[in-house]
């Protein structure tokens, strides 16, 4: 069972090895088929995707290097670099600042070329994603200050972009106010509740609660706002009471 489970890995490996080997030296105009050929960038990236999948950033990493030496045309697969290269120079260590803001750096050049762009709007979202499964490990006590700037940024560009995957916004502009809020930012938490609040009610009902709860509980709003809209539902109501203990 083991042997039969493991084969298909060692055949991929296999063959990603061969694929790597095909654009190195095609690279390198010593290529085993026809020297003249056109030789497509495309294929540095979707050999680097492929060996980050497979956990070989070496070769992922190579590719990459090969992509942006040769300077291709300007498609989808230059953000999809960026990507690469992202994911590449994750931190090692949430102690490690500079290694952060170095990634952070590489997906805003995915962001922001990807923004310009509707068809690939895509990559943004992607680029969302993955930023957010290398941020959270940060999500602890006096670093959340970090995020903010980055994780601002991502939301208003899904925003600005219209990303249709509204729950997804709503979740990444929930942790940007848990973000302010644990940061001490109080008045920026409130400022940016003021749309996030009436977006999250009206496309991600089922997290109102929540940010409803986080209103009651820093006296985001008004008291007499939060009181009327308590009002609307016992699920809200009983939140209210809750949180008012908390407050």
């Amino acid at each position: 069972m083991t042997k039969s489970a493991s084969t298909p890995v060692l055949i991929d490996a296999a063959f990603l090895k061969r694929a790597y080997q095909l654009i190195k030296s095609a690279n390198l105009g010593k290529s085993e088929f026809d020297p003249t050929e056109s030789f497509s960038p495309d294929l540095f990236v979707l050999c680097a995707e492929q060996a980050l999948k497979m956990g070989q950033p070496e070769v992922s990493e190579d590719c990459i290097r090969m992509y942006f030496k040769v300077k291709g045309p300007v498609t989808q697969f230059l953000g999809r670099a960026h990507l690469c290269r992202a994911q590449l120079c994750a931190p090692k260590s949430t102690e490690n600042m500079e290694e952060f803001e170095n990634c952070v750096t590489q997906y805003m050049k995915a962001i922001n070329f990807a923004k310009g762009e509707p068809r690939y709007y895509f990559l943004v979202y992607n680029a969302s994603v993955l930023y957010w499964r290398m941020a959270r490990p940060f999500l602890k006590p006096g670093y959340h200050h970090h995020l903010i700037p980055s994780l601002l940024q991502i939301v208003s560009v899904l925003n600005e972009t219209e990303e249709e995957d509204k729950g997804w916004r709503a979740e990444l502009m929930l942790e940007l106010l848990e973000c302010y809020l644990q940061a001490g930012k109080h008045e920026e938490a409130a400022k940016f509740c003021a749309t996030a609040a009436p977006f999250i009610k009206a496309n991600a009902p089922q997290k109102y609660r929540q940010i409803f709860a986080l209103m009651v509980r820093h006296e985001l709003m008004d008291e007499l706002q939060l009181k009327e809209e308590k009002r609307s539902s016992i699920s809200l109501s009983v939140t209210f009471q809750i949180n008012m203990l908390k407050a």
